[in-house]
């Protein structure tokens, strides 16, 4: 039987969010039979992104795959996958079906589309469908304008072959150069810092418990180099109006770290941690949760958002929310939560006096999750739908 032909417009060599997605998916595209593969290179958002500088963290044998994907120049393909924002529609008869991948945190606007007056039935016409990670975001794609019928759940995976969990003696190892104590509590945080992420609030919790005595420590990577926001103007901005936040005893209990980093060095993040906390208001799905989870490192994480879809009570503690008003924050244009600081003050102290599932627990529900979320499985689920 003749293969399919399919080609994927999305980004390659960087680490943003949704150029790491395309590249997991090419990885496990590349191993099924039923597909011809063919890759185009949608434009970067921003033109400063430069693979040398914003480096995806892939290997070289892996690169070489990702890269060595040729372009179908003029041929028509009998599938499309597209990946990449803003959103837009691909050449016409370039394609006999299109699949358009599609996500939002808080909801769609007219910078996410392009052009913005777009109507999403022209995305669903015919065979041709959109997808999304998560239930969350279906949802504001409905609020939108989408069909219902003709929005898919498609989640995220996670590099199961990476992700582990360390040994006690790895995990000493990853520890020492950091100068934690043993008895040291960390916490770890790898988002952008920007309002939907809720650093602001991870970082008001932790003031507390420091400035409580606890031995924690806070480990954030933000992502300055990608979007040019640093989480030391979150923090300025929280110590200018609570000033003890700003004392020695809390900054010298967090380590920003600002460089990119190798799929194995995050994994060493997520592993040498005592717990991963995003207490977020608005996510598309929050891909390192489950990452995270996958080395198998307890996750604090907001209620009622897209983590729901995957977040097993074995691995995870989520935060009383409820749903966000728009006077709350008048630039945002859709639906977020706001996480119960309180909540989240508590939840990372039951992690302090190690009140979280026993090591069993945690291992049967880690094992659940390789199963249901690796790479491969997720990006068959999308293939079927081809």
């Amino acid at each position: 039987m003749d293969k399919k032909t399919l080609c994927i417009e999305g980004w390659r060599g960087v680490n943003h969010s949704i150029a790491m997605v395309n590249q997991n998916q090419l990885l496990e595209m590349v191993k099924d039979g039923r597909f011809q593969l063919f890759h185009r290179d949608a434009p970067y958002f921003l033109p400063h992104w430069d693979r040398s500088k914003l480096d995806s963290g892939f290997s070289p044998e892996e690169r070489a795959i990702i890269d060595g994907l040729p372009d179908p120049g003029e041929q028509v393909v009998d599938a499309c996958v597209r990946i990449a924002s803003p959103v837009r529609l691909g050449k016409p008869g370039s394609a006999r079906r299109t699949a358009t991948f599609v996500v939002t945190e808080f909801g769609l606007d007219d910078k996410c589309i392009d052009p913005p007056d777009l109507a999403p039935a022209a995305l669903t016409q015919g065979d041709d469908f959109v997808f999304t990670p998560s239930h969350w975001a279906k949802a504001r794609l409905i609020d939108y304008g989408f069909d219902a019928d003709k929005v898919l759940v498609v989640p995220h995976g996670y590099k199961t072959d990476v992700f582990q969990p360390m040994s006690p003696e790895q995990r000493e190892l990853a520890r020492a150069p950091l100068g934690i104590k043993p008895d040291e509590v960390v916490f770890a945080n790898v988002g952008v810092a920007t309002w939907n992420k809720g650093i602001d609030l991870l970082l008001t919790a932790f003031a507390q418990l420091r400035l409580q005595g606890l031995p924690v420590r806070l480990i954030i990577k933000d992502h300055r180099a990608l979007y040019g926001v640093g989480v030391d103007r979150i923090f300025a901005d929280l110590a200018s109006r609570v000033p003890e936040l700003g004392s020695a005893q809390v900054t010298d209990g967090i380590s920003v770290l600002t460089t990119s980093l190798t799929l194995p060095q995050m994994r060493s993040l997520y592993a040498l941690s005592d717990a991963y906390v995003s207490p977020y208001r608005a996510e598309g799905f929050n891909l390192p949760v489950l990452e995270a989870m996958g080395c198998g490192t307890h996750v604090i994480v907001s209620g009622g958002g897209a983590t729901d879809d995957f977040v097993p009570a074995a691995l995870g503690y989520k935060l009383a929310s409820r749903p966000g008003r728009k006077d709350e924050h008048p630039q945002v244009n859709g639906a977020f939560v706001v996480p119960d600081v309180n909540d989240l003050i508590h939840a990372m102290r039951e992690v302090v006096e190690g009140r979280t599932a026993s090591a069993d627990q945690r291992a049967a529900a880690r094992e659940q999750l390789e199963q249901q979320y690796s790479w491969g499985t997720v990006t068959r689920q999308l293939l079927d739908l081809l």
